[in-house]
Formats: structure tokens, sequence, C-alpha cells
């Protein structure tokens, strides 16, 4: 959808630039599309694709880039629905934290499209913020958004250092969930296992938040 919203975006200047050349550019940003904004990533692939790009052109592409995925529907975790929902009845903030190449604007379409915006309180992209998880800038920025001490939060994640290690090195809690590792052919890690909560399904963490008080959710 990205790769062929840039296409059409650059034909409908007159640009005539093959579109496997488009694809092979953004494949080879792959390493860097969770760190730059979709200004910076069109950017450089229009520089990749020797056009000489103004400020117009690269808005214009950057937001035909943008809304391409508005109408695009994740597969749904169904323990989702029922976590957030007894969250929210407990009084919950609701964060979502990611390494992704969606901006912030874009996660909340997901999120739309998903059926669980209502829930989320706030969320922090990567490539919004140009850190990733582990770094401490990103649970630093979560923690501003969400106003609460570091100790007040707690960051469930399926990653150990992303999620796990990342967020214990900033000052938050950290709730090891591995109830999908399976989807990516991984297995829980036994150093993250024994270091922090574990779940193996997300309808077991409001009765574990309720153990403890004043947390929120990251």
């Amino acid at each position: 959808m990205r790769i062929r919203a840039i296409f059409e975006s650059l034909r409908s200047r007159g640009y005539e630039v093959p579109i496997d050349d488009i694809r092979r550019l953004y494949v080879d940003l792959r390493t860097v599309k969770t760190l730059v904004s979709s200004m910076e990533l069109v950017s450089m692939i229009l520089a990749g694709l020797g056009l000489r790009s103004d400020s117009g052109l690269v808005n214009e592409v950057a937001y035909a880039y943008e809304v391409s995925t508005d109408g695009f529907k994740p597969r749904e975790n169904p323990e989702a629905l029922d976590a957030l929902s007894a969250l929210k009845g407990m009084g919950a903030k609701v964060a979502v934290v990611s390494n992704t190449s969606f901006s912030t604007r874009g996660v909340m379409m997901l999120l739309r499209n998903a059926g669980i915006a209502d829930y989320v309180d706030v969320v922090i992209s990567s490539s919004d913020v140009g850190h990733v998880k582990p770094q401490r800038a990103m649970f630093w920025k979560l923690v501003k958004s969400l106003g609460v001490k570091p100790s007040e939060i707690v960051h469930v994640g399926d990653a150990c250092v992303e999620d796990v290690l990342g967020a214990l090195g900033s000052g938050l809690r950290a709730v090891y969930y591995t109830g999908l590792l399976h989807l990516r052919g991984a297995r829980p890690n036994a150093i993250c296992s024994g270091l922090v909560p574990t779940i193996g399904s997300l309808r077991e963490l409001p009765a574990l938040l309720e153990r403890s008080s004043g947390a929120a959710l990251g």
C-alpha cells in the first residue's frame, strides 16, 4: 500500500518512476524505517530515485504515504479487548509504545480500525521519537506523556530486551507476555521469565495489576 501510494503520488506529478525501483529502496531502508519520520523516509527514497525534491513534493508524497494505510485493519488478538476493558474499568491509563514505521497518527488509525482506540490514552511511536526500545528516550517519553512516576508504570511486552530489560533499565516495572511468541518461532527467554511476572494471556494482566496499587499500564 505504501509503495503504491508513493508511485501514484509521483506519477500524478509527472514522474514516471518504475515501481520496482521504489520497492527496492523501501526494502533497503527497512533498518531505519522505525527511526525516521515519513518525511525523512520519503526524502531518502526520492534521493535514491535521483529526483531533485522540493518541500512541496516531499510533503505531498509523505502525505500519500501516511494515509495509504488508513483503511488497513490489523489482525486482532482476541485477548486484547477483554484485558483493555478490564484495565479501563480499574481506572488504569493505557499506552501503546511501539517500535514501528507508523507515526503516532498511523498507530491510532490502526487501533481505531481494530476497535480498541477508545481504550488507549497515549501512543508513543519510535518513528516520531527518533529512538527505539530499549533506548531510554522511548520510556522517558512515555513517563512524560502519562505524567506519572516511572515506578508507577508497568510495561507489558513480548520482547525480553526491548520490552522487559529496556523498561527495567529506565526505572519502570515490567511484565513479560509470552502468549504470541510462537507466531514468530520464538520461545520464552529464561532470563526475563525469571526476572519479572510472566503471563501467557493478556487476560491474566488485570488481576496481576490489581495486586499492584497505583499501576499505570504502558
